[in-house]
């Protein structure tokens, strides 16, 4: 097929660009100095995101990562634990913030397809409570499940969850950095999902197509605590109706679109199905997919070389597997393309194993 005359970049969604009304919202905010609580376009965009999540209270932040931080330091002390699926975005890519920030000991779970079993968690909890264990003081769920490839956790699953965990005095936060994909997918408002844990975040900055910002929401004391460790991890914001700006217009136009998102990542994960590569097209949920890649007689970063080559840019593999992930910059079309240039690459890495180093490499570059 050769090569694309436009990149492809499957890398994820956090490379969306704004939109052309959300920089002209950007442009003509009304603004005000937000520490002091008087920026009318946060204030006006804090109160949509909590009425949107059936929820008391809503704060705008920097990052998804700082949403969980300052939600988890709200709802724990130092010295405890908190329960975690294993491949949690939070246990496994947020660079150790648990312990290093807020004394926090991690107690994973692993999980199938994102989400922890009530047995397991049952289980957890009561193993916490040792003389010799750090007690759990809290449980972190994901929803869509990034490494599960975009799994969704339907509210029931939410619910037990977090009835088990409250009724054992934990409370329960929800890392939402993909929760409007999870609501889209199964066509349920997005306080369906929320309704049942303490406090929840959700990113602006991935298929939301805003150039930064994240929200966390919840009852209105636990987010006075939450500003207060926003403040303390250096979040404090000035004149942040321009974030808040571009969040109004995603929050209006950009949620129900997500479902193009998810039709185009099953184009991709069928067209490469149908070619023989190893993916499991009925676990594309959302917009993220990962394929299976062989463990011998294949070089990884001959593979990833070539996809960069003939156009398609995605992290390298890892794990024996690579993530691609689908957004608004990617058509249909793209994704039929995507596909067809991602098995040229992958037949020319067949047959050709890579160096120790090369395998070494592909363990520990890519971020899942």
């Amino acid at each position: 097929m050769g090569n694309v005359s436009q990149p492809i970049d499957l890398r994820s969604d956090t490379v969306t660009k704004p939109t052309r009304d959300m920089l002209e919202a950007m442009s003509r905010a009304d603004l005000g100095d937000d520490f002091f609580r008087d920026d009318p376009t946060v204030l006006a965009f804090e109160e949509e995101a909590a009425d949107l999540l059936g929820l008391e209270a809503a704060m705008l932040v920097i990052s998804g990562t700082m949403g969980n931080i300052v939600s988890c330091m709200a709802l724990s002390s130092r010295g405890e634990s908190f329960i975690v699926e294993s491949r949690a975005h939070i246990q496994i890519n947020e660079s150790g913030w648990p312990s290093t920030l807020a004394g926090l000991t991690p107690r994973p779970i692993t999980g199938t397809n994102g989400a922890i079993s009530p047995g397991a968690l049952e289980e957890t909890i009561q193993d916490s409570r040792s003389r010799l264990g750090v007690p759990s003081r809290l449980l972190c769920l994901e929803n869509t499940h990034n490494a599960a490839g975009g799994r969704v956790m339907v509210p029931w699953q939410i619910a037990t969850l977090a009835g088990i965990a409250h009724s054992n005095g934990l409370r329960v936060h929800l890392d939402g950095a993909r929760i409007f994909n999870a609501s889209v997918a199964l066509g349920r408002p997005v306080r369906d999902f929320v309704r049942d844990v303490d406090t929840a975040t959700f990113c602006l900055s991935k298929g939301l197509s805003c150039p930064l910002g994240a929200v966390v929401a919840g009852g209105a004391d636990v987010i006075k605590e939450a500003r207060r460790w926003r403040q303390v991890v250096g979040g404090g914001m000035r004149q942040a109706g321009v974030i808040a700006a571009a969040g109004q217009v995603a929050l209006r136009s950009m949620v129900d679109r997500l479902q193009q998102d998810h039709e185009n990542a099953t184009v991709l994960a069928s067209r490469l199905e149908a070619a023989g590569v190893d993916i499991d097209v009925q676990a594309v949920e959302t917009n993220i997919l990962f394929v299976n890649l062989p463990v011998r007689g294949f070089d990884p970063l001959l593979f990833h070389a070539g996809l960069l080559e003939k156009g398609v840019v995605v992290n390298p593999p890892k794990g024996g597997r690579v993530r691609l992930v689908v957004h608004r910059h990617v058509s249909k079309s793209d994704a039929m393309a995507a596909a067809d240039l991602f098995v040229e690459a992958f037949h020319a890495a067949c047959g050709r194993d890579g160096s120790p180093e090369q395998h070494h490499a592909e363990h520990g570059v890519a971020i899942y």
